[in-house]
């Protein structure tokens, strides 16, 4: 529910800034010209009304003098962590965060705890697992954060992740499987591992796409540009071809969390 609440009972934490670069003087000027159209400020309860989201029309406020603005109470445990709630809150909407901001969040949930695996931290930051990857290796030559033996998935089940290979290279035979396979079957294996991890690797695509945070964005975007026929002939063809991925992810050791 929307109330309203003078500036100066407004708690502003530089630290919560998800922008690597601060405030955009642009931005908050354009806003200035039609504050009606603000949306509420987000704010959380903790010791005060701690500003979440909301920081450009904040600074925008102060310009114009305004005495007070509406506001939204965003009701959050005690424990929550409230960058990584501003950081979602203005991956939503507004000037949309950049490359810089999105790798600064990826290097900062790392660094709160290394065990976090690179699917969690891209799916909260919108980068592609191998970029996070990158970022850990780089935190983790640095000394900065600890080789994780263990990493924890989005639904808190700890495991040991695979060693790296080179995209396209598959482990040895064994001597018993090698006997048993044909080389033709032994191509058509190879053949079906490689598709699967070049779909993989189009499927990071997603990570890196704006104004994609969940289903209903993509098929918003399927329907703005494609005909009606054209979109449900796309959601018949990705149905049956994702249920069979998903099939294969899980027997692969994929936590399915549905």
């Amino acid at each position: 529910m929307d109330t309203a609440l003078t500036l100066e009972r407004i708690i502003v934490d530089p630290d919560l800034q998800p922008r690597v670069g601060g405030l955009d003087a642009e931005h908050v000027a354009t806003l200035q010209e039609n504050p009606d159209a603000w949306q509420p400020l987000v704010i959380v309860e903790r010791g005060g009304y701690v500003l979440v989201d909301g920081f450009h029309r904040y600074a925008a406020a102060q310009n114009l003098g305004l005495d007070e603005v509406r506001v939204e109470v965003l009701e959050v445990p005690d424990d929550a962590d409230l960058r990584s709630i501003a950081f979602e809150r203005n991956a939503r909407h507004g000037r949309p965060l950049t490359l810089p901001d999105r790798r600064a969040e990826a290097e900062r949930l790392l660094r709160a705890g290394a065990s976090v695996s690179n699917l969690d931290v891209a799916r909260r930051t919108a980068l592609s697992p191998t970029t996070v990857a990158a970022i850990r290796g780089e935190l983790e030559a640095a000394e900065a954060i600890p080789a994780a033996e263990k990493r924890v998935s989005r639904s808190g089940v700890a495991y040991t992740p695979g060693a790296p290979r080179q995209r396209g290279d598959l482990p040895p035979d064994s001597e018993p499987l090698g006997a048993l396979l044909s080389s033709k079957e032994r191509r058509s294996q190879r053949r079906l591992a490689r598709y699967l991890e070049r779909l993989c690797q189009a499927l990071d695509d997603q990570f890196t796409l704006d104004g994609w945070q969940g289903a209903e964005d993509a098929a918003d975007a399927c329907r703005a540009v494609l005909s009606d026929e054209e979109a449900a002939a796309l959601g018949a063809g990705l149905g049956p071809a994702a249920r069979n991925v998903l099939d294969v992810a899980v027997e692969l050791g994929y936590e399915d969390e549905a």
